[in-house]
Formats: C-alpha cells, structure tokens, sequence
C-alpha cells in the first residue's frame, strides 16, 4: 500500500462514520459504495488516504469529487 497522503489538506478530516455523522446526506454504505467504486480517482486527488490501516477523508475535496461527478 502507498502512502498517498497529502499534507496540504483542504478541509476537515473524517472517518467513514463521521464524516456521514456531519452530512445528513451521506450515509456510511453511500460512502464506502463511492470509495468502492472510485477508489483510484478519490486518492490520486486527496479526497481520500490511509494512515496504517485507516482510512481518513478529507471533506471538502470529497464533497467536491462527488460535485464534480467524480
């Protein structure tokens, strides 16, 4: 696994659980299906990365892939 992770972050940083928490929009299955299905696109642009085993996402690069239409 490499470490994709990018210092210079946009906005917030979430889990999968927190980040649906603070999104009434976005329910974790929701979540995980577009990391699932978009895994390559969401880490090369920083919207999401791993840190060990965990996977952490940056919101507001997140909620602008999803805008975007990934």
């Amino acid at each position: 696994m490499t470490n994709n992770f990018k210092p210079d972050h946009l906005g917030q940083i979430h889990t999968v659980q927190t980040l649906s928490n603070t999104e009434p929009a976005l329910n974790k299955g929701g979540i995980r299906w577009t990391i699932h299905q978009h895994k390559e696109k969401l880490l090369e642009s920083g919207a999401i990365f791993y840190t060990g085993r965990k996977l952490l996402i940056d919101r507001d690069i997140f909620i602008s892939a999803l805008k975007e239409g990934l």
